[in-house]
């Protein structure tokens, strides 16, 4: 038997901010892919779609070794 929850991984969930140096990181959120987290994450914190828009998901870096 396969569980939904063998194929999760773990990303970062970050928001697109205009005209700083940086995104900002919001957290961390499991999901199937990139954009389940991302669709998983506005879910969670009931983000109007203009907000969402300024989301998104990333596997982290230090998983990549």
């Amino acid at each position: 038997m396969v569980f939904h929850g063998d194929y999760e991984i773990e990303f970062e969930i970050y928001e697109t901010r205009k005209n700083k140096g940086r995104d900002k990181l919001l957290g961390h959120m499991v999901g199937v892919d990139a954009y389940d987290a991302k669709t998983r994450w506005a879910e969670a914190h009931v983000l109007p779609d203009e907000k969402c828009a300024q989301i998104y998901a990333l596997f982290p870096a230090s998983e990549w070794k």
